[in-house]
């Protein structure tokens, strides 16, 4: 069966709390929580790199193995492709697939069907997925908007997807589409364009997500899962979710301080949630263990059923947790946030 064989992650040394953020607009916000901040020199290609070099180095996999490299980023290049340079920096072979897939988080899990469908056809062996973000919110946005200045952070995961020696089976996939876009940004945008919270929350998020899981359940004859993993734009908007999607609510606050749960410690990074998020359960799952994973952006989600199999412990000396990730770390001012995300410059 189609499943994770390795995986990687990396994330930024720098930190921001929140309440300084408030701070800094003379708001008395006393919100917990936490985001990544980027260095002066990161860029999503570099986040991307380290992430499936680590990636790389727990599947145990040779670079000659990869048929196709897909880059997933909201922010990203406009041309140029970061999955070409991704492919060439871990000396792949020159004929293999390349897609840079953007415009939503979603295309994550969009590169994981892509990548399940050709091992499927016997086209390729193994398929790198790299999820990397750095998300910068308009100076001033108010923190319950998803897609804020709060919460837009920085960080980077890598899937890589085969039959032979996995870790996580894929065992079942569904999606939705709908016309609700939640947010957008053309050429000429710097920030986002943030719509409606409460109808981006309900009639997008809530409804999309909470649909396709209820229906992939019944697919797949399962109505409860060891971990369930959610696109995390708000930590608000995902407590919600799972209460539709079954958790009840004297365990929701449980299941949003579960391994996954990523939101509040590194903030919300995009196309980098998902491999991020998986990282952080795999981490410390066990054999068996099922995780239900729902994708979210531009109004469609795609839902996977994942099994732990029995091999997961064989390559615990090979990862880079991402609690390591969570213990190093500095915290910079306000100013310093602005300067490393390219918002201000220093004038010379």
């Amino acid at each position: 069966m189609v499943g994770i064989v390795g995986y990687g992650v990396y994330l930024p040394y720098y930190r921001i709390k929140f309440v300084d953020i408030a701070k800094a607009w003379n708001l008395d916000i006393k919100v917990p929580g936490e985001k990544t901040v980027p260095s002066h020199d990161e860029t999503t290609l570099s986040l991307g790199y380290n992430a499936t070099m680590n990636a790389m180095n727990h599947a145990n996999i040779n670079p000659e193995e990869i048929g196709a490299v897909f880059f997933c980023s909201i922010s990203g290049m406009i041309e140029s492709s970061l999955a070409q340079d991704i492919a060439i920096g871990i000396d792949t072979k020159a004929d293999i697939t390349i897609g840079d897939l953007n415009g939503s988080p979603r295309s994550v899990t969009s590169a994981i069907i892509l990548c399940m469908d050709a091992i499927k056809s016997g086209r390729i062996k193994n398929g790198l997925i790299v999820g990397s973000d750095i998300l910068v919110g308009g100076p001033g946005s108010p923190i319950t908007s998803a897609g804020s200045e709060y919460i837009s952070a920085a960080g980077a995961g890598a899937l890589i997807i085969g039959e032979n020696d996995t870790i996580a089976d894929i065992e079942g996939v569904a999606s939705i589409n709908s016309s609700v876009k939640s947010r957008w940004r053309s050429l000429q945008d710097r920030y986002p364009r943030l719509g409606d919270g409460r109808f981006i929350r309900d009639y997008g998020y809530i409804a999309n997500i909470s649909k396709i899981g209820l229906k992939l359940m019944e697919q797949m004859n399962r109505k409860d899962y060891t971990h369930i993993l959610l696109q995390q734009p708000h930590a608000q908007w995902v407590q919600r979710t799972l209460g539709k999607l079954g958790v009840p609510k004297q365990d929701l606050m449980k299941k949003l301080m579960a391994p996954g749960s990523i939101i509040g410690k590194f903030g919300d990074i995009g196309c980098g949630c998902i491999p991020v998020g998986l990282a952080d359960i795999l981490d410390q799952a066990g054999a068996n263990d099922t995780i239900l994973t729902i994708s979210y952006g531009s109004g469609g989600s795609d839902a996977l059923s994942i099994k732990v199999t029995d091999k997961i412990d064989s390559k615990r000396d090979k990862i880079t947790p991402v609690k390591s990730f969570s213990k190093k770390k500095e915290y910079v001012n306000y100013s310093t946030h602005l300067k490393y995300n390219g918002v201000i410059e220093k004038y010379e």
